[in-house]
């Protein structure tokens, strides 16, 4: 059999570092708001009649194989392909493959793509071998898994919008976590679409180092980390009531609070690049800009004043960065082709 499986990557729009467990338990609870977006990944998976394993990732240019699952080894070049590894290792397929993956994000963009990986990988297969596996299922066990592979706390917002696509609202409770899908008018979905620019400021990141320092900060109350991810908590709740009131200047000026806030939670959320790119964006129209991740590079996202877009955009590239064409996605994990034997 051969299936082919294509999940979405994500737009945070408020609610950064909330999802990491124990930090919204200590806030009394976390919303984040995220959208999927059209930048996928997508996996290739075909049976062999043979128990050997063949992964090639092809946005890393890196192909291993052996005659099994246990003879691979993610270690050295291939220590990019351990989350892959793992995934297989967990779902324990009962004959030899070929996997094939593909992203259309840059690596460290900030957008979720390992999160998108996982939900694409698994859901192909579970999809394989027909197993009564649900998507919180496979989102449970699929952030325990990156959490082995990272070593470093992680977050769970991203796995959402792989899985359901749309604009999402994610309360984080004790109970456990509730989705909340987000529904607009044409209007609103016309203008977020039109006027949020997405961007690359050309610095690959590790949202993990960002998370523990964030979380070392907040346990030890070193600096003004507590005091802003209560105000980050604020602003999310403040974004939420804008969204659905569909007022985009309330939604422009919490994005705006939200950074400020954002990168003041721990060292080496934004940098000198980041800034000059801000900077000159705002310059030319811009409202508000983010970084999409945990910071320290990766990908932004820019809103703009309506008729300032092609500015806006021309002073982004001029500063150093790059614009992505990208459309919100209204499905998440999908299998595109299934193909018997």
């Amino acid at each position: 059999m051969k299936l082919r499986v294509r999940a979405p990557t994500r737009i945070t729009l408020a609610g950064s570092t909330l999802d990491i467990y124990p930090l919204y338990l200590f806030e009394g609870g976390g919303l984040t708001l995220n959208a999927a977006i059209d930048l996928c990944t997508e996996v290739e998976l075909e049976t062999r009649s043979d128990q050997r394993i063949c992964i090639e990732a092809t946005d890393l240019d890196l192909v291993l194989e052996g005659p099994d699952l246990e003879a691979l080894h993610s270690n050295g070049e291939f220590a990019p392909l351990d989350l892959i590894l793992r995934i297989l290792r967990f779902y324990r397929p009962r004959q030899g493959l070929s996997v094939r993956t593909h992203s259309s994000v840059p690596p460290g963009s900030g957008l979720g793509g390992s999160s998108s990986l996982l939900i694409c990988l698994s859901t192909a297969l579970v999809q394989l071998e027909n197993r009564p596996v649900n998507k919180q299922q496979m989102i449970d066990c699929g952030a325990n898994i990156e959490a082995q592979s990272l070593r470093v706390p992680t977050g769970k917002q991203d796995y959402f919008p792989a899985a359901y696509g749309g604009f999402n609202a994610l309360w984080f409770e004790i109970q456990g976590i509730r989705r909340e899908p987000l529904t607009f008018s044409a209007k609103l979905k016309n203008q977020l679409q039109d006027q949020m620019l997405l961007g690359y400021s050309g610095v690959s990141r590790f949202s993990g180092s960002s998370n523990w320092s964030i979380m070392r900060r907040y346990i030890e109350n070193e600096g003004p980390t507590v005091l802003r991810l209560g105000k980050i908590k604020e602003i999310a709740l403040a974004m939420y009531q804008s969204l659905k009131e569909e007022d985009l200047d309330k939604f422009a000026d919490c994005l705006a609070a939200d950074w400020e806030n954002q990168k003041g939670l721990a060292e080496g959320v934004t940098t000198p690049q980041i800034e000059r790119i801000f900077q000159a964006a705002q310059r030319a129209g811009a409202l508000a800009s983010k970084i999409c991740g945990a910071g320290g590079g990766g990908c932004f996202f820019t809103l703009v004043g309506e008729g300032s877009q092609q500015a806006v955009k021309k002073a982004i590239q001029e500063s150093g960065g790059e614009i992505l064409d990208y459309r919100f996605s209204e499905s998440g994990v999908q299998v595109v082709e299934e193909e018997p034997f």
